[in-house]
């Protein structure tokens, strides 16, 4: 069975215990304004048009069959509504310019190029899925038995809003979960994810109570200025949270910019193209929210911060 991958990301230390290799799944069930993947939201395939690796020798345009392709002022420009997704022009391109984000693979040889680097692994490292949604992909499952039968750790990223008897079938083979649960207010939910949050939360004790049978459950919260950042949310969830066993983790994941690129190179506007990072002292604030709530035994913050006088960032 065919898997739509995005990308492959090895020597990682942010997608679960110890070192692993992530393979981001290409689409999503919700559509968060702050995505940090952009490219991972659509189930298809897209073109985007890397400025750096580009000769302007004009072989794409002069092969795209739609002619949604044009070089104006030295940028290449995509009709993305004449673009039919044949791809010629990433087939074309001499300098690897016009990229393609999402590639069918066969799941063997997907979990056979996931196992090379088990030799990295140590004890608690191991493979992790994430997306996009991993487990809206029908391959997700039976790429998670091979990986078990492989004797490696797996881990699924996921945002929790998939069918309960899928995320059930997967959780046999899986040794970790890393759980987002973004704002707790499901119409706020659905304001900025696309959809409300009943599923997930309903979700959320399914893998509760797998915890409870050995598995490491890790929730995460992306803390995203004027979306989730209030301390109401943070308690909020922190509440919810405390209701359950078995969680071991709960990180505040602090707003990250850099994805702004990915923006551009899709022709998508971002609106939170000049948010700032978080500050330090807001997020200690959220933290101490947080391990208030006593929701779990470990709480934590995680990324990149900046210093209340810093202004470029």
């Amino acid at each position: 069975m065919d898997l739509t991958v995005l990308d492959i990301q090895r020597m990682s230390s942010e997608d679960g215990p110890g070192l692993r290799v992530t393979a981001f799944l290409k689409g999503c069930s919700l559509a968060c304004k702050w995505c940090h993947n952009p490219e991972s939201i659509s189930f298809k395939g897209e073109v985007q048009w890397l400025s750096v690796r580009c000769l302007g020798c004009r072989t794409c345009e002069k092969n795209c069959p739609t002619g949604c392709l044009k070089l104006t002022n030295g940028k290449i420009e995509i009709d993305r509504n004449e673009c039919n997704s044949c791809f010629t022009c990433v087939d074309v391109c001499p300098s690897g310019a016009m990229e393609l984000k999402g590639y069918k693979i066969d799941e063997k040889k997907l979990c056979r190029e996931l196992l090379k680097d088990r030799a990295y692994f140590d004890k608690d490292g191991g493979i992790t899925l994430s997306g996009g949604e991993p487990l809206m992909q029908p391959g997700a499952i039976e790429l998670l038995k091979d990986l078990k039968s492989a004797g490696v750790n797996t881990a699924i990223d996921t945002c929790g809003l998939v069918q309960a008897d899928v995320l059930s079938a997967a959780l046999p083979y899986t040794d970790v979960v890393l759980y987002d649960i973004k704002i707790i207010d499901s119409e706020q939910h659905k304001k900025w994810t696309g959809h409300g949050n009943e599923d997930i939360l309903k979700n959320f004790e399914i893998v509760s109570a797998w915890a409870q049978n050995g598995g490491r459950l890790w929730v995460r919260t992306p803390i995203i200025p004027g979306a989730t950042e209030s301390e109401e949310n943070i308690t909020a969830i922190g509440n919810f949270l405390k209701g359950f066993k078995g969680i071991e983790r709960w990180e505040l994941c602090a707003f990250n910019n850099l994805c702004r690129d990915k923006y551009a190179r899709l022709d998508k506007a971002w609106e939170f193209s000049e948010t700032k990072l978080m500050t330090k002292e807001k997020m200690e604030k959220l933290l101490s929210c947080a391990k208030n709530t006593n929701a779990c035994p470990d709480i934590r913050t995680t990324g990149a911060l900046r210093q209340e006088d810093n202004t470029d960032e």
